[in-house]
């Protein structure tokens, strides 16, 4: 039988940290190639992502562009047809016969000269009727109090 001495045990338990050291080393570099094949299949999907992303937001850029100027168009194009019937009614209709808010239109469209640049877009909220009305952001908008009917009168 082999004899067990202290430095036969101690060469054993060398060879067996040795061995257990070296196989743990490579699971190790198995998993973190695994690791990094993952990482850089994200990072592709990321970078995919991201160009999808930016092609988007170049769409909705060049549709709203495009939007504005169509609608620009469509008013100048309003512009023209309204023009074209207000001197086509005033010239072809008798006076007496056309409706009075026709007339009052054509009489206030004859001395003033339309620029384009100073056209404002219409608001899409009710302006204030005075400076102490709440807006409508405010949380007590639309709730009349006793006291705000005071200051109001």
């Amino acid at each position: 039988m082999i004899e067990l001495t202290s430095v036969t045990l101690l060469i054993v338990g060398l060879l067996v940290a040795a061995v257990s050291f070296l196989g743990g080393w490579l699971l190790g570099q198995r998993g973190v190639s695994a690791d990094d094949s993952r990482e850089q299949e994200l990072e592709e999907t990321i970078a995919v992502l991201k160009h999808k992303h930016e092609q988007y937001q170049h769409n909705v850029n060049t549709h709203f562009a495009q939007t504005a100027e169509l609608v620009s168009q469509l008013t100048q194009d309003y512009r023209k047809v309204y023009e074209h019937l207000s001197e086509g009614a005033a010239q072809l209709c008798d006076s007496s016969q056309l409706p009075q808010t026709l007339l009052q239109a054509i009489e206030a469209d004859q001395g003033r000269e339309l620029d384009p640049n100073q056209t404002q877009a219409p608001l899409d909220y009710a302006p204030k009727t005075s400076p102490d009305e709440p807006g409508m952001l405010n949380e007590r908008y639309g709730l009349e109090t006793p006291a705000f009917k005071e200051r109001r009168h």
